[in-house]
């Protein structure tokens, strides 16, 4: 596989038709999405899926597949998303299928993200939230210098999320 970025474990590339089963069982099981509202639907997966090929096409991010660089297999993905649709501040998210929790592939994933936006773009700051119970990910914010700012109510039950901020090194 072509990968456009690569960290120690993983390598990236954007969504392809072919891709359409691999984002279909991360976003469709229950314990990936647990903190993010549950289970997609595969309506709302397919929606998804068409989001994000939308997103790349058009502002050139997205939340990009991962793969194992050793064997290759589908580990998750990784990426950008607008911010209340601004595509001057982006929001970073990762999701890491289940055979792969506890590796640390969420930080590293969000490193090699981070990393490529500071080296990409001009931006002065990403944003990130979690589920409001999802300590591995607030706790994972927080290692990355993510600093909290704010709550307010995000997904399909209207939670009130956390909200965090990192700004660009100097």
């Amino acid at each position: 596989m072509k990968y456009f970025l690569t960290s120690a474990r993983l390598g990236f590339r954007c969504w392809t038709e072919a891709d359409r089963s691999l984002a279909f069982a991360l976003w469709t099981d229950p314990e990936v999405m647990g903190h993010m509202g549950g289970a997609m639907s595969s309506e709302a997966a397919e929606g998804r899926f068409a989001l994000e090929m939308e997103r790349q096409r058009k502002f050139g991010y997205q939340y990009w597949p991962m793969f194992l660089l050793d064997g290759g297999e589908h580990a998750g993905c990784a990426g950008l998303r607008p911010f209340h649709d601004s595509s001057q501040v982006l929001e970073i998210g990762v999701y890491v299928a289940r055979p792969y929790w506890s590796l640390r592939l969420g930080e590293e994933a969000a490193r090699a993200v981070i990393g490529y936006v500071w080296q990409t773009t001009e931006l002065e700051a990403l944003v990130a939230g979690h589920g409001p119970n999802n300590t591995h990910s607030q706790a994972l914010l927080k290692r990355l210098g993510f600093r909290y700012t704010h709550h307010e109510l995000w997904g399909p039950h209207q939670t009130m999320h956390p909200y965090y901020r990192l700004e660009r090194p100097l």
